[in-house]
């Protein structure tokens, strides 16, 4: 099995987006052109997006949650995480923020910490991805498991952007392009991060299991 976030990745939130493009095909009927169609493939992108950053925001809370499963005390993770914990308590405007680490403490405000970033998450571009899951977890440079590049995910999420500021001012985007080529990016790039955390977790906390099953893309 993978992560519990790609599973509601590939199953509730790909179903509403395959709905929408079923659709469109059942409206257009064969039929060439847009046939003013371009509110339902603009809904078909945004839907898509929400169904990107909801993963990117499960999946780094589900990875904050195994490796606090297997680590005994905070010195167990990795350096630029201990610094982020480590800031986020000594910037806090609460004086008594540091009695919070005692004993088990430390687990609270790491997922405090990362359930913070994904309520900040509104642009899920690959530099704000690649600094979160740097921070929180350690990964360095996550985006470097999609082997279609940055461009991909970076060029979809303007349009999503364009989408929702201009609605139909940002122009029409063909169906063929939501099914046949953001669809298609997006869930690659979903698969190959979910595999790259696994690999990553399982290096830096179980050398001998995957934290989750590994896919194929």
């Amino acid at each position: 099995m993978p992560s519990s976030a790609l599973g509601k990745f590939e199953g509730v939130m790909m179903r509403d987006v395959d709905r929408i493009i079923q659709t469109h095909s059942s409206i257009q009927n064969g039929t060439p052109g847009n046939m003013g169609l371009g509110h339902l493939t603009g809904a078909g992108v945004l839907l898509l997006c929400a169904a990107w950053e909801l993963y990117i925001e499960e999946v780094i809370i589900e990875s904050v949650k195994h490796s606090i499963d297997r680590c005994v005390s905070p010195d167990d993770l990795p350096n630029i995480v201990k610094k982020t914990i480590s800031d986020y308590v000594r910037n806090s405007k609460h004086q008594l923020k540091p009695l919070t680490m005692a004993g088990d403490g430390w687990k609270v405000i790491y997922l405090e910490i990362a359930r913070e970033w994904v309520t900040g998450l509104n642009t899920p571009k690959s530099n704000n991805i690649n600094e979160g899951f740097h921070k929180i977890l350690g990964i360095q440079n996550l985006s470097s498991s999609w082997t279609l590049g940055v461009k991909a995910i970076n060029d979809f999420v303007t349009a999503r952007g364009d989408v929702a500021h201009q609605g139909s001012d940002a122009g029409n985007i063909r169906m063929n392009v939501l099914s046949g080529t953001y669809k298609i990016q997006v869930c690659k790039c979903a698969i190959e991060t979910d595999n790259a955390l696994t690999t990553f977790l399982r290096s830096a906390f179980s050398p001998n299991t995957y934290t989750w099953n590994r896919r194929g893309v």
